[in-house]
């Protein structure tokens, strides 16, 4: 497994923040299985979102706080940084499934 580019892996911080701002959402995948115990290396958080507005408006806003950038395939993060991406409700409903650098590691909505 390739560790992806960017700042460790905290699901802690990352579940702080959801929580805080009332995000309707699961973790799953390998966060998941380690949260319950499984010793399973895992470098990322996949995330399933409620997709009504107001739960989108308010992931939105957790991903600006974790001053999320996008994550592409054959770019930097250092790059990422720079693309000019709105991060919104219209934005995550338009996209479906996202991939995330934040402050907290690597995550996918």
């Amino acid at each position: 497994m390739t560790k992806p580019e960017g700042p460790e892996h905290d699901l802690p911080r990352l579940i702080e923040v959801l929580d805080r701002y009332k995000v309707d959402y699961l973790i799953v995948g390998g966060a998941a299985a380690v949260a319950y115990g499984a010793r399973r290396p895992t470098d990322d958080a996949d995330c399933v979102v409620r997709r009504e507005r107001t739960n989108l408006e308010r992931v939105a806003a957790a991903l600006r706080e974790l001053n999320a950038r996008l994550r592409v395939a054959g770019m930097a993060d250092d790059e990422a940084r720079r693309l000019p991406i709105q991060i919104d409700a219209t934005a995550l409903e338009r996209a479906g499934m996202t991939t995330w650098m934040t402050t907290q590691g690597p995550s996918t909505f």
